[in-house]
């Protein structure tokens, strides 16, 4: 009896119900009820999480294709004003500060643009980087490929502009070395009779972008910056006083850092000088006379010979070298 019953059970399944008129169609078995009512919470505007968003874009910055790290690039700058003080600022300067030494032209000339744009809303994020951007300016300064060499002034003058002191006070002897690698001048190497015939060689446009690094690296290196207050008796007491306008003020001692030996013979007096810190003002002025102001002279006489922009950017140099000679 319960084997027929279970097959007339599944032959019910199978089977077309008849509808009668003036009756309703029944219900199905797995009908759910959507007649009870519930209080619901409506939000107009949504508190959406964006970081998230662009932390999955980091990635597309090492893309093979040059387009997509360009575009990739200008979203980071227009989300710059939304992101600025997020966790997402650290991971996107260690991802685009390599980018200084990409072989694509649009590409170096975007991550400027951003640099600025991160300089603009708040310098403090850049300056907390300086000792990366210092490092792979260096390894663009001595890059192969001559355009990503020219290049390299370009980010320096740009770090320069938004953050100065903290360039000057980490790394200025090692940046002044750089920026006479990239002048091809023979005070770091050994090509001093080919110093000038490099120069000359070069264009024009970039010669000028590497002088006006130049001057503004010697400028803020050399020279006393001027002080706002007229209490300047006053003010090396209260600055006792103060928090520092810097972060780790006294990193220059070197104290938690373990700095290799070199062991070459064949190394010269200022790139033994590029390891130190020259933080006061005064060691500055002293390594300058003493390791490059004769080689500014002479070098910096034949470009006002040639005259143009380079020759009037020389003669500004010039002026400035003489004016912290005397």
């Amino acid at each position: 009896m319960t084997k027929s019953r279970k097959q007339k059970q599944k032959k019910q399944d199978f089977l077309k119900r008849k509808l009668k008129v003036g009756k309703t169609k029944p219900k199905a078995s797995n009908l759910t009820d959507t007649s009870f009512v519930s209080r619901t919470i409506s939000i107009k505007n949504q508190h959406l999480e964006h970081d998230h968003d662009l932390s999955k874009k980091l990635s597309l910055l090492k893309h093979h294709n040059v387009t997509v790290r360009k575009e990739t690039l200008q979203n980071f700058q227009k989300a710059i004003p939304k992101i600025i003080h997020s966790k997402l600022m650290s991971p996107l300067l260690t991802q685009c500060i390599p980018l200084i030494c990409d072989d694509s032209r649009v590409v170096r000339e975007q991550l400027v643009e951003l640099i600025k744009e991160i300089g603009k809303w708040d310098a403090q994020v850049l300056r907390l980087h300086c000792k990366v951007f210092v490092l792979y300016i260096n390894m663009a300064t001595t890059h192969i490929v001559p355009q990503i060499q020219n290049d390299s002034t370009k980010f320096l003058l740009c770090l320069l502009e938004i953050c100065q002191d903290e360039l000057i006070r980490q790394a200025w002897v090692k940046l002044l070395n750089d920026v006479f690698c990239v002048l091809g001048w023979g005070s770091i190497g050994h090509n001093q009779a080919a110093g000038a015939v490099q120069t000359k060689k070069r264009d024009a446009k970039n010669l000028k972008i590497h002088l006006d690094a130049l001057y503004q690296l010697i400028k803020g290196g050399c020279v006393e910056p001027e002080l706002e207050s007229n209490d300047e008796e006053n003010e090396e007491a209260s600055n006792q006083h103060l928090i520092p306008n810097y972060p780790q003020p006294y990193d220059y001692l070197k104290l938690f850092a373990r700095v290799l030996k070199n062991k070459d013979s064949n190394v010269t007096t200022t790139q033994q000088m590029g390891s130190l810190a020259a933080q006061d003002i005064e060691t500055r002025q002293q390594i300058f006379k003493s390791q490059y102001a004769d080689t500014l002279d002479k070098e910096l006489d034949l470009l006002v010979k040639d005259g143009g922009e380079c020759g009037r950017s020389a003669n500004n140099i010039k002026q400035l070298v003489s004016t912290i000679c005397t």
